[in-house]
Protein backbone atom coordinates (compact mmCIF):
# COMPACT_ATOMS: atom_id res chain seq x y z
CA UNK A 1 0.00 0.00 0.00
CA UNK A 2 1.95 3.41 -0.86
CA UNK A 3 2.16 6.60 1.42
CA UNK A 4 -0.54 8.01 -0.04
CA UNK A 5 -3.13 5.71 0.34
CA UNK A 6 -2.31 5.13 4.20
CA UNK A 7 -2.53 8.84 4.63
CA UNK A 8 -6.14 8.70 2.74
CA UNK A 9 -7.11 6.11 5.14
CA UNK A 10 -5.87 7.30 8.00
CA UNK A 11 -7.92 10.65 7.49
CA UNK A 12 -11.05 8.68 6.65
CA UNK A 13 -10.60 7.36 10.09
CA UNK A 14 -10.32 10.76 11.89
CA UNK A 15 -13.58 11.68 10.26
CA UNK A 16 -15.41 8.99 10.96
CA UNK A 17 -14.27 9.04 14.44
CA UNK A 18 -15.23 12.76 14.14
CA UNK A 19 -18.90 11.78 12.93
CA UNK A 20 -19.65 9.05 15.82
CA UNK A 21 -18.51 11.43 18.49
CA UNK A 22 -20.59 14.07 17.70
CA UNK A 23 -23.51 12.48 16.63
CA UNK A 24 -24.43 11.60 20.33
CA UNK A 25 -23.29 14.96 21.29
CA UNK A 26 -25.98 16.79 18.97
CA UNK A 27 -28.64 13.80 19.69
CA UNK A 28 -29.04 15.44 23.33
CA UNK A 29 -30.32 18.60 22.99
CA UNK A 30 -33.83 19.01 22.35
CA UNK A 31 -34.10 15.48 22.98
CA UNK A 32 -37.58 13.47 24.23
CA UNK A 33 -39.64 16.29 22.69
CA UNK A 34 -42.70 13.72 24.02
CA UNK A 35 -41.99 14.56 27.30
CA UNK A 36 -42.68 18.06 27.06
CA UNK A 37 -46.62 17.07 25.31
CA UNK A 38 -48.44 18.98 28.28
CA UNK A 39 -51.42 17.77 29.37
CA UNK A 40 -54.62 19.67 29.42
CA UNK A 41 -56.06 19.48 32.56
CA UNK A 42 -52.29 21.23 33.57
CA UNK A 43 -52.56 23.93 31.28
CA UNK A 44 -56.00 24.34 32.47
CA UNK A 45 -54.84 24.41 36.00
CA UNK A 46 -52.50 26.92 35.44
CA UNK A 47 -54.56 29.31 33.95
CA UNK A 48 -56.95 29.15 37.40
CA UNK A 49 -54.05 29.67 39.53
CA UNK A 50 -53.09 32.75 38.01
CA UNK A 51 -56.75 33.83 36.98
CA UNK A 52 -58.41 33.49 40.48
CA UNK A 53 -58.24 36.67 42.84
CA UNK A 54 -57.08 35.54 46.65
CA UNK A 55 -59.44 35.57 48.71
CA UNK A 56 -57.57 36.86 51.44
CA UNK A 57 -54.27 38.71 51.96
CA UNK A 58 -51.32 36.77 51.28
CA UNK A 59 -49.42 36.96 55.16
CA UNK A 60 -45.56 37.20 54.74
CA UNK A 61 -43.86 35.81 56.10
CA UNK A 62 -45.62 32.65 56.88
CA UNK A 63 -47.49 32.54 59.96
CA UNK A 64 -48.07 28.72 60.30
CA UNK A 65 -46.52 27.46 63.27
CA UNK A 66 -44.88 24.41 61.43
CA UNK A 67 -43.08 27.65 59.78
CA UNK A 68 -41.61 29.41 62.50
CA UNK A 69 -38.38 27.16 63.38
CA UNK A 70 -37.05 29.52 59.96
CA UNK A 71 -35.64 32.45 61.70
CA UNK A 72 -33.45 30.65 64.39
CA UNK A 73 -32.44 28.00 61.61
CA UNK A 74 -28.83 30.27 61.98
CA UNK A 75 -27.26 27.81 59.33
CA UNK A 76 -28.32 25.83 55.96
CA UNK A 77 -26.20 23.59 53.49
CA UNK A 78 -26.82 24.31 50.08
CA UNK A 79 -25.57 21.71 47.26
CA UNK A 80 -26.43 22.30 43.51
CA UNK A 81 -25.50 18.80 41.68
CA UNK A 82 -26.37 17.80 38.63
CA UNK A 83 -25.43 16.30 35.36
CA UNK A 84 -22.92 19.53 35.32
CA UNK A 85 -20.81 18.10 38.42
CA UNK A 86 -19.53 15.12 35.89
CA UNK A 87 -17.15 17.70 34.70
CA UNK A 88 -17.31 20.28 37.21
CA UNK A 89 -18.97 22.78 35.54
CA UNK A 90 -21.18 25.50 36.56
CA UNK A 91 -24.63 24.84 36.63
CA UNK A 92 -26.20 25.55 33.62
CA UNK A 93 -24.19 28.62 32.87
CA UNK A 94 -21.22 26.60 31.51
CA UNK A 95 -23.27 25.79 27.77
CA UNK A 96 -23.15 29.32 27.20
CA UNK A 97 -20.57 30.09 24.77
CA UNK A 98 -18.43 33.53 25.37
CA UNK A 99 -19.87 34.18 28.85
CA UNK A 100 -17.88 35.20 31.58
CA UNK A 101 -19.44 32.92 34.26
CA UNK A 102 -19.44 29.78 32.07
CA UNK A 103 -18.88 28.92 28.26
CA UNK A 104 -16.70 25.97 29.84
CA UNK A 105 -19.57 23.37 28.16
CA UNK A 106 -20.60 25.17 25.27
CA UNK A 107 -22.65 24.44 23.10
CA UNK A 108 -25.47 23.43 24.77
CA UNK A 109 -25.39 19.91 22.98
CA UNK A 110 -22.34 19.09 24.68
CA UNK A 111 -23.24 20.18 27.76
CA UNK A 112 -26.58 17.77 27.54
CA UNK A 113 -24.15 15.20 26.66
CA UNK A 114 -22.93 14.96 30.17
CA UNK A 115 -26.46 12.96 30.73
CA UNK A 116 -25.45 10.26 29.76
CA UNK A 117 -22.40 10.37 32.08
CA UNK A 118 -23.93 11.08 35.12
CA UNK A 119 -24.50 8.01 37.30
CA UNK A 120 -24.01 8.76 40.85
CA UNK A 121 -23.53 5.24 42.25
CA UNK A 122 -21.91 5.93 44.92
CA UNK A 123 -24.50 8.27 46.32
CA UNK A 124 -24.87 8.55 50.12
CA UNK A 125 -26.43 12.00 51.26
CA UNK A 126 -26.55 10.40 54.72
CA UNK A 127 -22.60 10.76 55.03
CA UNK A 128 -23.13 14.00 53.43
CA UNK A 129 -25.52 15.26 55.79
CA UNK A 130 -24.90 13.04 58.69
CA UNK A 131 -20.96 15.40 59.08
CA UNK A 132 -23.37 18.77 58.94
CA UNK A 133 -25.40 17.98 61.37
CA UNK A 134 -22.44 17.29 63.44
CA UNK A 135 -20.99 20.60 62.18
CA UNK A 136 -24.48 22.86 63.89
CA UNK A 137 -25.96 22.83 60.24
CA UNK A 138 -29.53 22.86 60.67
CA UNK A 139 -31.66 22.66 57.41
CA UNK A 140 -30.41 22.03 54.33
CA UNK A 141 -31.12 22.55 50.27
CA UNK A 142 -30.58 20.52 46.91
CA UNK A 143 -30.95 21.54 43.45
CA UNK A 144 -33.88 19.32 42.59
CA UNK A 145 -33.78 21.08 38.92
CA UNK A 146 -31.09 24.13 37.64
CA UNK A 147 -31.87 25.95 35.06
CA UNK A 148 -30.84 23.31 32.38
CA UNK A 149 -34.18 21.80 33.15
CA UNK A 150 -32.23 18.17 34.10
CA UNK A 151 -34.91 16.78 36.89
CA UNK A 152 -33.57 14.97 39.69
CA UNK A 153 -36.75 12.72 40.05
CA UNK A 154 -38.41 10.71 37.83
CA UNK A 155 -40.90 13.49 36.62
CA UNK A 156 -43.77 12.73 34.48
CA UNK A 157 -42.58 16.13 32.26
CA UNK A 158 -39.21 17.27 30.82
CA UNK A 159 -36.01 15.31 30.88
CA UNK A 160 -33.93 14.29 33.92
CA UNK A 161 -33.59 10.42 35.78
CA UNK A 162 -36.34 9.25 34.02
CA UNK A 163 -34.79 9.22 30.56
CA UNK A 164 -31.36 8.51 31.66
CA UNK A 165 -31.43 6.36 34.97
CA UNK A 166 -34.48 4.33 34.42
CA UNK A 167 -36.70 6.09 36.52
CA UNK A 168 -34.17 6.29 39.47
CA UNK A 169 -35.24 8.64 41.87
CA UNK A 170 -32.17 10.73 43.84
CA UNK A 171 -34.29 13.04 46.20
CA UNK A 172 -36.17 10.18 48.01
CA UNK A 173 -32.65 9.22 49.36
CA UNK A 174 -31.77 12.53 50.16
CA UNK A 175 -35.45 13.35 52.20
CA UNK A 176 -34.70 10.80 54.35
CA UNK A 177 -31.31 11.31 54.81
CA UNK A 178 -32.38 15.22 56.57
CA UNK A 179 -34.99 13.44 58.61
CA UNK A 180 -32.43 10.61 59.71
CA UNK A 181 -30.66 13.50 60.86
CA UNK A 182 -33.02 16.18 62.01
CA UNK A 183 -32.20 18.74 59.68
CA UNK A 184 -35.24 20.63 57.73
CA UNK A 185 -35.52 19.37 54.43
CA UNK A 186 -34.97 21.64 51.61
CA UNK A 187 -35.68 21.68 47.64
CA UNK A 188 -34.43 24.00 44.99
CA UNK A 189 -36.27 24.39 42.23
CA UNK A 190 -35.78 26.78 38.89
CA UNK A 191 -39.04 27.28 37.58
CA UNK A 192 -36.73 28.19 34.03
CA UNK A 193 -35.92 25.68 31.77
CA UNK A 194 -33.64 25.99 29.06
CA UNK A 195 -34.17 22.57 27.23
CA UNK A 196 -38.34 23.47 26.95
CA UNK A 197 -38.73 23.75 23.28
CA UNK A 198 -39.01 26.76 22.50
CA UNK A 199 -38.37 28.76 25.34
CA UNK A 200 -34.90 30.01 24.66
CA UNK A 201 -33.63 31.20 21.28
CA UNK A 202 -30.76 29.98 20.20
CA UNK A 203 -28.95 33.21 20.40
CA UNK A 204 -29.20 33.06 23.69
CA UNK A 205 -26.18 30.26 24.66
CA UNK A 206 -24.37 32.85 23.15
CA UNK A 207 -23.11 35.90 24.92
CA UNK A 208 -22.18 37.86 22.12
CA UNK A 209 -25.24 37.34 20.54
CA UNK A 210 -27.45 38.27 23.52
CA UNK A 211 -28.46 41.17 21.77
CA UNK A 212 -29.85 39.89 18.37
CA UNK A 213 -33.28 38.30 19.84
CA UNK A 214 -36.25 38.60 17.60
CA UNK A 215 -39.11 40.61 18.25
CA UNK A 216 -42.76 39.10 19.72
CA UNK A 217 -45.24 39.80 16.88
CA UNK A 218 -48.21 37.68 18.34
CA UNK A 219 -48.65 38.72 22.24
CA UNK A 220 -51.82 36.71 22.14
CA UNK A 221 -50.15 33.51 20.83
CA UNK A 222 -47.16 34.20 22.96
CA UNK A 223 -49.04 34.23 25.99
CA UNK A 224 -51.17 30.97 25.16
CA UNK A 225 -47.18 29.79 24.87
CA UNK A 226 -46.54 30.71 28.58
CA UNK A 227 -49.69 29.33 29.84
CA UNK A 228 -48.74 26.19 28.33
CA UNK A 229 -45.23 26.41 30.08
CA UNK A 230 -46.71 27.54 33.62
CA UNK A 231 -48.93 24.51 33.10
CA UNK A 232 -45.73 22.06 32.92
CA UNK A 233 -43.67 24.33 35.63
CA UNK A 234 -46.74 23.90 37.98
CA UNK A 235 -46.86 20.22 37.04
CA UNK A 236 -43.51 19.29 38.03
CA UNK A 237 -43.76 21.65 41.22
CA UNK A 238 -46.79 19.29 42.40
CA UNK A 239 -44.80 16.74 41.97
CA UNK A 240 -41.85 17.62 44.32
CA UNK A 241 -44.38 19.13 46.89
CA UNK A 242 -46.72 15.92 46.38
CA UNK A 243 -44.60 12.91 46.75
CA UNK A 244 -42.16 13.41 49.56
CA UNK A 245 -44.39 14.38 52.33
CA UNK A 246 -43.74 17.55 54.52
CA UNK A 247 -41.18 19.86 52.83
CA UNK A 248 -39.79 22.93 54.81
CA UNK A 249 -38.24 24.96 52.82
CA UNK A 250 -39.20 26.05 48.57
CA UNK A 251 -35.92 28.04 47.28
CA UNK A 252 -37.11 29.33 43.99
CA UNK A 253 -34.98 30.80 41.17
CA UNK A 254 -36.93 32.71 38.46
CA UNK A 255 -40.30 32.22 36.51
CA UNK A 256 -39.00 33.73 33.26
CA UNK A 257 -40.79 33.85 29.54
CA UNK A 258 -40.18 36.45 27.14
CA UNK A 259 -42.90 39.36 27.07
CA UNK A 260 -44.51 38.16 29.84
CA UNK A 261 -43.94 40.57 32.79
CA UNK A 262 -46.44 39.67 35.51
CA UNK A 263 -45.52 36.51 36.95
CA UNK A 264 -48.84 36.43 39.65
CA UNK A 265 -46.42 36.00 42.54
CA UNK A 266 -48.82 35.76 45.12
CA UNK A 267 -51.17 33.61 43.28
CA UNK A 268 -48.92 31.18 43.11
CA UNK A 269 -47.32 31.27 46.11
CA UNK A 270 -50.95 30.82 47.90
CA UNK A 271 -51.03 27.60 45.67
CA UNK A 272 -48.15 26.30 47.29
CA UNK A 273 -49.04 26.90 50.71
CA UNK A 274 -52.12 24.49 49.65
CA UNK A 275 -50.12 21.79 48.92
CA UNK A 276 -47.53 22.31 51.53
CA UNK A 277 -49.38 24.90 54.91
CA UNK A 278 -46.16 25.22 56.69
CA UNK A 279 -43.18 25.78 53.91
CA UNK A 280 -40.88 28.81 53.79
CA UNK A 281 -40.70 29.69 50.10
CA UNK A 282 -38.07 32.63 48.75
CA UNK A 283 -38.16 35.78 47.35
CA UNK A 284 -37.09 33.94 43.80
CA UNK A 285 -40.39 33.35 41.99
CA UNK A 286 -40.67 36.67 39.67
CA UNK A 287 -37.06 37.97 41.45
CA UNK A 288 -34.59 36.57 38.33
CA UNK A 289 -31.12 36.35 40.23
CA UNK A 290 -28.27 35.98 37.61
CA UNK A 291 -24.60 36.04 37.94
CA UNK A 292 -24.61 39.48 36.14
CA UNK A 293 -27.32 40.58 38.65
CA UNK A 294 -27.13 39.15 41.95
CA UNK A 295 -29.59 41.74 43.36
CA UNK A 296 -31.95 40.42 41.23
CA UNK A 297 -34.41 42.17 38.12
CA UNK A 298 -38.19 41.92 40.37
CA UNK A 299 -39.76 41.92 43.35
CA UNK A 300 -38.65 40.51 46.37
CA UNK A 301 -41.77 38.87 47.67
CA UNK A 302 -41.52 35.98 49.71
CA UNK A 303 -41.40 34.71 53.40
CA UNK A 304 -37.90 35.61 53.69
CA UNK A 305 -35.60 37.08 51.36
CA UNK A 306 -31.98 36.84 49.62
CA UNK A 307 -30.10 40.04 48.81
CA UNK A 308 -26.90 39.32 49.67
CA UNK A 309 -25.87 36.50 47.34
CA UNK A 310 -22.23 36.32 47.21
CA UNK A 311 -22.23 39.18 49.03
CA UNK A 312 -21.46 39.81 52.87
CA UNK A 313 -24.48 41.47 55.28
CA UNK A 314 -24.25 44.56 56.25
CA UNK A 315 -28.20 45.61 57.09
CA UNK A 316 -31.25 44.15 58.00
CA UNK A 317 -33.42 43.46 54.80
CA UNK A 318 -36.50 42.20 56.21
CA UNK A 319 -37.99 39.96 59.10
CA UNK A 320 -36.71 36.67 57.79
CA UNK A 321 -33.94 36.92 55.30
CA UNK A 322 -30.88 34.15 54.01
CA UNK A 323 -27.39 35.25 52.87
CA UNK A 324 -25.95 32.49 50.28
CA UNK A 325 -22.22 32.25 48.55
CA UNK A 326 -20.16 29.81 47.27
CA UNK A 327 -18.03 27.85 50.01
CA UNK A 328 -15.31 26.49 47.84
CA UNK A 329 -13.23 28.56 45.54
CA UNK A 330 -11.21 26.34 42.89
CA UNK A 331 -13.39 26.24 40.62
CA UNK A 332 -16.86 24.98 39.37
CA UNK A 333 -18.53 27.87 40.50
CA UNK A 334 -21.61 26.69 42.45
CA UNK A 335 -21.14 23.03 41.21
CA UNK A 336 -18.51 20.22 41.84
CA UNK A 337 -15.05 22.24 42.59
CA UNK A 338 -12.57 18.98 41.54
CA UNK A 339 -9.56 20.73 43.44
CA UNK A 340 -11.46 20.41 46.60
CA UNK A 341 -10.51 24.08 46.98
CA UNK A 342 -12.62 25.27 50.21
CA UNK A 343 -12.28 29.42 51.53
CA UNK A 344 -10.86 29.66 54.57
CA UNK A 345 -12.29 29.03 57.97
CA UNK A 346 -12.24 32.95 58.54
CA UNK A 347 -14.05 33.37 55.62
CA UNK A 348 -16.82 30.94 56.54
CA UNK A 349 -17.52 32.25 60.32
CA UNK A 350 -17.09 36.11 59.05
CA UNK A 351 -19.96 35.32 56.89
CA UNK A 352 -21.96 32.96 59.65
CA UNK A 353 -21.66 35.80 62.36
CA UNK A 354 -22.72 38.72 59.84
CA UNK A 355 -25.72 37.26 59.09
CA UNK A 356 -26.66 35.76 62.81
CA UNK A 357 -25.47 39.14 64.25
CA UNK A 358 -27.74 40.72 61.94
CA UNK A 359 -31.09 38.35 62.48
CA UNK A 360 -30.07 36.20 59.07
CA UNK A 361 -29.57 32.77 57.98
CA UNK A 362 -26.20 31.62 56.70
CA UNK A 363 -26.68 29.07 53.24
CA UNK A 364 -22.82 28.42 51.81
CA UNK A 365 -23.26 25.81 48.68
CA UNK A 366 -20.66 22.89 48.33
CA UNK A 367 -21.43 20.72 45.43
CA UNK A 368 -20.84 16.64 45.39
CA UNK A 369 -19.45 15.17 42.12
CA UNK A 370 -20.85 13.18 39.20
CA UNK A 371 -20.45 10.25 41.32
CA UNK A 372 -22.93 11.14 44.42
CA UNK A 373 -19.46 12.15 46.53
CA UNK A 374 -18.62 15.00 48.94
CA UNK A 375 -14.80 15.98 48.16
CA UNK A 376 -12.62 14.29 51.49
CA UNK A 377 -12.39 17.84 52.14
CA UNK A 378 -15.97 18.82 52.94
CA UNK A 379 -15.50 16.14 55.64
CA UNK A 380 -12.49 17.55 56.71
CA UNK A 381 -13.88 21.21 57.11
CA UNK A 382 -16.43 20.14 58.68
CA UNK A 383 -14.93 17.90 61.50
CA UNK A 384 -13.14 21.55 62.15
CA UNK A 385 -16.46 23.40 62.02
CA UNK A 386 -18.02 21.06 64.55
CA UNK A 387 -14.92 21.10 66.92
CA UNK A 388 -15.69 24.60 66.81
CA UNK A 389 -19.30 24.28 67.82
CA UNK A 390 -18.50 21.93 70.49
CA UNK A 391 -17.33 24.79 72.10
CA UNK A 392 -19.28 28.33 70.71
CA UNK A 393 -22.34 26.62 69.29
CA UNK A 394 -24.23 28.78 71.82
CA UNK A 395 -22.94 31.98 70.21
CA UNK A 396 -24.75 31.25 66.49
CA UNK A 397 -27.05 28.41 66.11
CA UNK A 398 -30.30 30.08 67.65
CA UNK A 399 -28.34 33.30 68.88
CA UNK A 400 -30.38 36.23 68.90
CA UNK A 401 -29.12 39.57 66.97
CA UNK A 402 -26.34 42.29 67.81
CA UNK A 403 -27.38 44.53 70.60
CA UNK A 404 -26.67 47.30 68.50
CA UNK A 405 -23.81 47.31 66.09
CA UNK A 406 -22.90 50.57 67.21
CA UNK A 407 -22.01 49.12 70.94
CA UNK A 408 -18.51 47.35 69.88
CA UNK A 409 -15.54 47.48 67.25
CA UNK A 410 -16.62 43.86 66.72
CA UNK A 411 -19.62 41.96 65.25
CA UNK A 412 -22.31 40.40 68.75
CA UNK A 413 -24.73 38.08 68.88
CA UNK A 414 -26.76 37.49 71.77
CA UNK A 415 -29.06 35.34 73.58
CA UNK A 416 -30.62 36.78 76.58
CA UNK A 417 -28.22 39.19 79.12
CA UNK A 418 -25.30 37.19 77.37
CA UNK A 419 -23.22 38.71 74.80
CA UNK A 420 -21.02 37.13 72.47
CA UNK A 421 -18.22 39.09 71.09
CA UNK A 422 -16.67 37.54 67.54
CA UNK A 423 -12.91 37.98 67.44
CA UNK A 424 -12.31 37.09 63.62
CA UNK A 425 -8.84 36.64 62.55
CA UNK A 426 -7.67 39.86 61.28
CA UNK A 427 -9.37 41.77 64.12
CA UNK A 428 -5.96 42.28 66.24
CA UNK A 429 -7.04 45.53 67.60
CA UNK A 430 -8.14 46.25 71.62
CA UNK A 431 -11.75 45.13 72.24
CA UNK A 432 -14.27 48.42 72.97
CA UNK A 433 -17.87 47.68 74.40
CA UNK A 434 -20.77 49.87 75.50
CA UNK A 435 -22.10 47.39 78.14
CA UNK A 436 -23.41 50.54 80.32
CA UNK A 437 -22.62 48.88 83.66
CA UNK A 438 -19.97 46.75 84.98
CA UNK A 439 -20.40 43.06 83.11
CA UNK A 440 -21.14 40.30 85.64
CA UNK A 441 -18.47 37.64 83.69
CA UNK A 442 -16.17 38.09 80.79
CA UNK A 443 -14.70 34.80 79.57
CA UNK A 444 -13.15 32.91 76.48
CA UNK A 445 -16.19 30.27 75.20
CA UNK A 446 -13.52 27.94 73.53
CA UNK A 447 -11.49 27.62 77.28
CA UNK A 448 -13.88 28.94 79.63
CA UNK A 449 -11.15 31.51 81.16
CA UNK A 450 -11.95 34.62 82.43
CA UNK A 451 -10.92 37.63 80.33
CA UNK A 452 -9.24 40.98 82.57
CA UNK A 453 -10.37 43.90 81.22
CA UNK A 454 -10.91 47.42 81.99
CA UNK A 455 -14.18 49.09 82.68
CA UNK A 456 -15.12 52.93 82.55
CA UNK A 457 -17.73 55.33 81.93
CA UNK A 458 -20.37 52.55 80.44
CA UNK A 459 -17.63 50.66 78.34
CA UNK A 460 -15.50 47.85 78.75
CA UNK A 461 -11.99 47.15 76.89
CA UNK A 462 -9.78 44.36 77.03
CA UNK A 463 -7.38 42.23 74.51
CA UNK A 464 -6.53 38.67 73.81
CA UNK A 465 -3.12 37.39 74.10
CA UNK A 466 -1.75 35.62 71.02
CA UNK A 467 -1.86 32.18 72.58
CA UNK A 468 -5.00 32.45 72.93
CA UNK A 469 -6.27 33.36 69.25
CA UNK A 470 -6.99 30.81 66.18
CA UNK A 471 -7.85 31.22 62.98
CA UNK A 472 -11.68 30.36 63.54
CA UNK A 473 -13.67 32.89 64.89
CA UNK A 474 -12.42 33.57 69.38
CA UNK A 475 -15.74 34.01 70.71
CA UNK A 476 -16.10 35.96 74.31
CA UNK A 477 -19.06 35.53 75.93
CA UNK A 478 -20.03 39.15 78.09
CA UNK A 479 -23.04 38.62 80.89
CA UNK A 480 -24.37 41.78 81.45
CA UNK A 481 -26.60 41.89 84.75
CA UNK A 482 -30.71 41.38 84.20
CA UNK A 483 -33.36 43.73 85.33
CA UNK A 484 -32.30 46.77 82.79
CA UNK A 485 -34.76 48.14 81.01
CA UNK A 486 -34.17 48.57 77.37
CA UNK A 487 -35.90 50.87 74.39
CA UNK A 488 -35.39 49.47 70.76
CA UNK A 489 -34.87 52.22 67.99
CA UNK A 490 -34.54 51.40 64.62
CA UNK A 491 -31.81 53.39 62.18
CA UNK A 492 -32.28 53.65 58.71
CA UNK A 493 -29.92 51.20 56.78
CA UNK A 494 -28.97 49.50 59.74
CA UNK A 495 -30.16 46.51 62.03
CA UNK A 496 -32.60 47.24 65.19
CA UNK A 497 -29.97 49.00 67.76
CA UNK A 498 -30.62 48.50 72.07
CA UNK A 499 -30.29 51.71 73.64
CA UNK A 500 -30.03 51.43 77.48
CA UNK A 501 -32.20 53.72 79.44
CA UNK A 502 -29.29 55.50 80.78
CA UNK A 503 -28.18 55.57 77.46
CA UNK A 504 -30.48 57.68 75.65
CA UNK A 505 -28.12 60.72 75.02
CA UNK A 506 -26.82 57.82 72.49
CA UNK A 507 -30.34 57.35 71.26
CA UNK A 508 -31.69 59.50 67.72
CA UNK A 509 -34.69 60.93 67.55
CA UNK A 510 -37.01 58.23 66.20
CA UNK A 511 -41.16 57.96 65.12
CA UNK A 512 -40.18 54.20 65.76
CA UNK A 513 -39.17 54.34 69.74
CA UNK A 514 -40.38 51.56 71.29
CA UNK A 515 -40.63 50.94 75.35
Amino acid sequence: MSSKNKIFQIKCAILLLLCTTTLPLSAQFNSFPESYLIDKKDIERAKKVISTPLKEDLLLPNPHKEAQWYPNASLGLFMHWGIHSVVGAQPSWDMIAHYRYGGKVAPPERYYALANQFDPQNYDPDKWLKSAQKAGFTYAVLTTKHHDGYALWPSKYGIGTKQYMGGRDLIQPYVDACRKNGLKVGFYFSPRDWHFPGLMHPNEFDAEKWHQLPAITDSVANYQKYERFLGFVLAQMEELLTRYGKIDILWLDGMYFKGVSDMHTEQIYTWIRSLQPGIVINDRWSNIVNPDDPAGSGMRIGDFTTPFECILPTYTPSQWWEHCDIWTSGGGGWGYDKTGTFRPYAWFFEHLVASRSLGGNFLPNVGPDGKGEMHPNYYRNMEAIAEWMSHSRESVIGAAPSPGVARSNVMITSRGNNWYLHLLPSFQKQVSLRTGQKPIAVTLLRTGESIPFIYRDGFINFSLLPAQRTEMDDVVKVVIPEGRKRYTMTKDNDASIEVDKSFNKFARKSTTLNK
